[in-house]
C-alpha cells in the first residue's frame, strides 16, 4: 500500500516513515487539511445595526496526519508506538505533502500530545490522528523552483511538477539578458512579498557594464533602486553580482542594504511585467517557489 502522505526534511529530501524490514510500522492514510482561517476587522456605525467588515487577514489552518500502525504482536506494538513518538520528536520542523499532489508542500511541526487509538482491544492494528502546527505561513509551496522550469525549457515530464499547479507551458522563462522589459510568471495563487521569502525567492542581477545607478520596476509600479544617492564610491563595474534574497541585499557577498532605497520587490500571481531602467548590459535570474492557498 502506498503511503498517502510524504514527509521531507528542510532540505527537501524525502524521509521514509518508520517501518521495520518486514514492513510493520507506520503507514500514511492521509493528510487532513482545513481551509485557511481569517480574522476580520470590523467597525460599527452609530445608528446602524450590526458591523461593517473593513478588512480580513489570513491566520492559520488545521492540519493532522492520519495513519495506522501495524505491529506483529502486542509487544511489538509497544516498540512501534515508541518509535513513532521518537520519529516525530527528532524530526523537528519538516515539510509534508499529499502523495496524490506531491509537489505542493507545507512546513509543519508536531508539538501537541497524541496517542494511538486501539480498536476492539486489538493492539496489532491501531490508528493515529497526529495534530500538526504550521511553521510559518499557512500556504503550500512548490517543491521545486522556477529555474527548474527555465533550465528544462518548459514543464519537464518528471515528478517535479503536477497538474493543478497553475503552470503555463508558454511562460517558463525566468532568466533574461539586456531587456528593457520582461515578464515573470508566478504560477502560484499567492503573491510573493520577497521580504518574507528568504531562500525561497532569490533574484540575481549580474552586472556587465560600468554604471552608477539603476532601477528595477515590478508590476505594482514601485521599484528597487541601487544607489539612489548617486554616490560615486558605490559605482558598479562588470563582474559585480547583486543578490536579493528575502530581507538580505548583497553584492559579491557584501551587504548593500544602505546602498539601496530599501524596497522589496513583489511578485503578483500570474504575469509580472518588470522594467529595467539605467542598466542595459546585464543578466537577471528569478529563482523562486510558487505559493498556493
Amino acid at each position: 500500500m502506498q503511503d498517502l502522505f510524504q514527509i521531507y526534511d528542510l532540505d527537501f529530501n524525502p524521509i521514509p516513515l518508520p517501518k521495520d524490514e518486514l514492513g510493520y510500522g507506520l503507514k500514511g492514510m492521509g493528510l487532513r487539511t482545513s481551509s485557511v482561517g481569517q480574522e476580520a476587522t470590523e467597525h460599527s456605525m452609530s445608528g446602524w445595526p450590526g458591523n461593517i467588515i473593513t478588512g480580513v487577514r489570513d491566520t492559520d489552518r488545521d492540519m493532522s496526519l492520519i495513519a495506522w500502525l501495524e505491529s506483529m504482536d502486542n509487544t511489538d506494538f509497544l516498540l512501534k508506538r515508541d518509535s513513532v513518538y521518537s520519529f516525530f520528536k527528532r524530526l523537528g520542523s519538516f515539510y509534508v505533502t499529499e502523495t496524490r499532489q506531491g509537489n505542493k508542500l507545507m512546513k509543519v511541526k508536531v508539538v501537541e500530545q497524541y496517542a494511538p487509538e486501539i480498536h476492539g482491544g486489538v493492539q496489532t492494528l491501531t490508528t493515529f490522528d497526529i495534530p500538526l502546527k504550521i511553521d510559518g505561513q499557512p500556504y503550500w509551496i512548490s517543491r521545486y523552483k522556477s529555474m527548474d522550469l527555465h533550465k528544462n525549457g518548459g514543464v519537464p515530464f518528471n515528478d517535479h511538477w503536477s497538474f493543478g499547479m497553475g503552470l503555463d507551458v508558454d511562460k517558463t522563462k525566468y532568466q533574461y539578458s539586456n531587456e528593457k522589459e520582461f515578464n515573470i510568471f508566478n504560477a502560484g495563487t499567492r503573491p510573493l512579498k520577497t521580504i518574507q521569502e528568504k531562500d525561497n525567492c532569490i533574484i540575481t542581477i549580474e552586472i556587465k557594464q560600468s554604471v552608477n545607478n539603476f532601477r528595477l520596476y515590478d508590476a505594482t509600479g514601485r521599484y528597487f533602486e541601487y544607489n539612489p544617492m548617486k554616490n560615486s564610491k558605490w559605482d558598479l563595474k562588470s563582474g559585480n553580482k547583486i543578490v536579493l534574497n528575502g530581507h538580505y541585499f548583497t553584492m559579491n557577498n557584501t551587504p548593500i542594504m544602505e546602498r539601496t532605497n530599501r524596497y522589496f520587490l513583489i511578485l503578483l500571481s500570474g504575469d509580472n511585467i518588470f522594467k529595467m531602467e539605467g542598466l542595459t548590459n546585464y543578466t537577471i535570474t528569478f529563482d523562486f517557489r510558487f505559493k498556493y492557498d
